[in-house]
């Protein structure tokens, strides 16, 4: 059976540092300094790596800007990442080093492995209760994209809005190039029925992206999920949606574009009221 291994990285920089845009070029060269199974795969052009980096974060929320400006670690502030991995060779990397030290921006950083977590298939299916209203939050700017014609094309066409056929799709794609178990039937105009959008709030953003800018989005869509329960549709869509927890959706996650949070909406609601609860 194959394993999702997780991890959060932690630093803090000595002084005040300006990174890239997109932060996870950061988080990218620090496996790269140490990691030979990190630089074999992320070599590779194909999509559905079975990696994927997110871009600094600061109290669990993404570091990026907007039109290319550039983004400022404060001295002597915690800032983390996270590192998925199917590979199992790239764990006893990281566990082989805890602590490791690297350069960029002409700065030396020590960054400390904080967690580890393993996940099997069965444990990613629990994630998310079966509930009749699912919450997906696009916390990075996501990369939806259709399929392409067979005309020649200047540019890459994204959507800006969580169509659910390229969301599925996206997802399906990774989970079936990644693990052995396959899904198959979840695919098709039938998206459209099983998953319906019945509320949100979305952002369409620019970002800069290689050498020019994408157009991508943020936000929230929170959808009906109206396949059968206990049916095998319905569990597949759920565990598809788990998955994409840690693996992302659309193109170029394994940089961190297109990181989401997929909760059960009551879920949401018990994590806001324990928080107020903690405040009070």
């Amino acid at each position: 059976m194959m394993t999702l291994i997780i991890i959060t990285y932690s630093f803090v920089p000595s002084h005040e540092v300006i990174v890239q845009p997109f932060s996870s070029k950061f988080s990218r060269t620090a496996l790269l300094s140490f990691s030979q199974t990190y630089s074999k795969h992320i070599e590779n052009p194909e999509e559905g790596k079975p990696f994927r980096v997110t871009a600094i974060k600061k109290e669990g929320k993404p570091l990026y800007s907007r039109k290319g400006r550039f983004v400022t670690l404060r001295a002597n502030e915690k800032y983390t990442f996270n590192v998925t991995s199917l590979d199992n060779d790239f764990m006893q990397e990281a566990i082989s080093n805890p602590s490791f030290s690297f350069e960029i921006y002409n700065e030396k950083f020590t960054v400390e492995l904080e967690k580890m977590e393993i996940y099997d298939e069965e444990r990613i299916t629990a994630l998310i209760p079966d509930d009749r209203l699912i919450r997906i939050d696009f916390l990075t700017p996501t990369l939806l994209q259709p399929p392409r014609p067979s005309f020649k094309r200047k540019k890459n066409r994204y959507v800006i809005f969580p169509y659910v056929p390229l969301l599925m799709s996206s997802i399906v794609s990774h989970w079936n190039k990644n693990m052995k178990r396959k899904i198959t039937n979840v695919l098709g105009l039938r998206t459209l029925y099983y998953l319906k959008e019945v509320d949100y709030r979305l952002f369409p953003i620019t970002v800069k992206y290689d050498k020019g800018f994408v157009r991508g989005f943020t936000g929230w869509c929170l959808f009906s999920l109206e396949a059968k329960r206990n049916s095998k549709l319905r569990n597949d869509i759920l565990t598809l949606l788990s998955y994409a927890n840690f693996v992302g959706v659309g193109k170029s996650r394994a940089i961190g574009f297109g990181e989401i949070r997929v909760r059960a909406a009551d879920q949401g609601r018990k994590e806001k009221s324990n928080s107020e609860a903690q405040q009070t």
